[in-house]
């Protein structure tokens, strides 16, 4: 009886728990880099990508068009997943979303200037002036959130 108890135990010790909306934030405010997951005619796309979190909006940058912007563009329904694990323990939070994209000079100006509040500053830790943010071919992207779900747990 004692072994089945111990069972127990370990097992509702590893049992996943759900995090709130104020932990799901925390992390994302906290994280660096995450993972964009994208679909397009039933093929599914993910990338690692630096981001920061802000007032509810989880900012990306990329250079010009490629195969996520494509996807993006084609089907702007997103997840972002970022996670961290530490000595045992496992958190990882899902935000589900759509992305907005843009290249024009007020998205790369609001863009930069959440990395740089954010401290990140821009590629390399470089600050850019409005006339070199108007030469950059890239892309901006402002994933506004619909869903957050959380769990944590340990291994």
């Amino acid at each position: 009886m004692a072994k089945d108890k111990n069972l127990e135990d370990q097992m509702q010790i590893m049992k996943p728990r759900e995090l709130s909306d104020d932990e799901c934030i925390a992390l994302l405010s906290s994280a660096r880099y995450g993972r964009l997951g994208l679909s397009r005619e039933d093929q599914p796309y993910v990338v690692p990508m630096s981001f920061v979190y802000h007032e509810g909006k989880i900012y990306l940058h990329s250079r010009g068009m490629g195969r996520k912007v494509q996807y993006a563009a084609e089907n702007p329904r997103i997840c972002f997943q970022v996670d961290h694990l530490e000595k045992g323990k496992w958190t990882s939070v899902n935000a589900f979303g759509r992305a907005e994209l843009s290249d024009d000079i007020e998205a790369k100006q609001r863009m930069f200037d959440v990395f740089t509040r954010k401290g990140l500053g821009g590629h390399g830790g470089k600050s850019f002036q409005r006339q070199d943010l108007e030469r950059m071919d890239m892309t901006i992207w402002e994933i506004v959130i619909d869903e957050l779900t959380g769990r944590e747990g340990v291994w």
